[in-house]
């Protein structure tokens, strides 16, 4: 081998390995971005489980509110607060359906479905089930409210 043949090889050495060396920093940088997005998810489905916990509680506040007043009661007031309370429920109900496409989007593209996360994925799911019964019951709850007749 002469000497042009040898700055020949070490040239296409020094190429491949400046290739794999940008390789391995995308690839670190999608896995630092999926764990970011894998723990924002995390951190948006167990804010929207308290935001329904605290709407819960709104609602069986207006109900025993609801029962305690007499039949004479300003009728204008009470269906103000239903309303508005109904649409606290479906901007809820509209986060949810968000936070589930995202959830579905991010586990179709394989964001999640890395080795690591799968026990965090189980819980994302189950946060988000959780989420989906209560927020039935929020709408159950919200129906029971509705104008009665005396």
């Amino acid at each position: 081998m002469d000497s042009s043949s040898n700055w020949e090889f070490a040239a296409s050495i020094a190429a491949v390995s400046i290739g794999l060396s940008g390789l391995l920093l995308f690839t670190m940088l999608s896995v630092i971005g999926s764990w970011r997005v894998l723990e924002r998810g995390t951190s948006a489905s167990t804010e929207a489980a308290k935001t329904m916990i605290v709407i819960q509680d709104l609602a069986r506040q207006l109900a025993v509110r609801e029962i305690s007043r007499s039949p004479a009661a300003d009728v204008s007031q009470a269906a103000t607060q239903l309303s508005g309370l109904r649409v606290q429920a479906d901007a809820l109900l509209q986060q949810q359906t968000r936070l589930q496409d995202a959830v579905r989007n991010l586990v179709e593209a394989g964001v999640l479905r890395s080795e690591g996360s799968s026990a965090e994925l189980k819980d994302l799911e189950g946060a988000v089930k959780r989420l989906e019964e209560n927020l039935a019951r929020i709408a159950a709850a919200v129906a029971n409210l509705g104008p009665r007749q005396t």
